[in-house]
């Protein structure tokens, strides 16, 4: 996955539109890059259509639990500067430390 994430990032400096950065892999660790910018995001608060953003930004949490794997996020591009992806397998400790709760907006989020 971290290659994945490393290749995408290149495509993501090339077309200048989501602007990603990858925190360099550490064995035993979770996963982690960022959003700093998000073009979907900005369309939404620029026009006024934040209130369908959850729908978008949750199916994260869902792609990566069709991939036995779990996100840790506790903010997005919408409500802050970044989106934060904290990656890591779906029986890792590291996601009982940060439980996931719904937000009084209905995005899915991590403490």
């Amino acid at each position: 996955m971290y290659r994945a994430f490393s290749t995408t990032q290149k495509h993501c400096d090339t077309w200048h539109d989501y602007e990603m950065d990858v925190a360099p892999y550490e064995n035993g660790k979770p996963i982690y890059y960022e959003f700093t910018a998000c073009p979907a995001a900005e369309f939404a608060k620029r026009f006024g259509f934040t209130d369908i953003m959850p729908a978008l930004c949750n199916v994260d949490y869902a792609s990566m639990e069709l991939l036995h794997a779990k996100l840790v996020r506790t903010t997005t591009c919408v409500d802050g500067c970044r989106c934060d992806y904290t990656i890591c397998g779906d029986k890792d400790p590291y996601v009982k430390e940060h439980p996931e709760y719904r937000d009084e907006n209905g995005y899915r989020r991590n403490k």
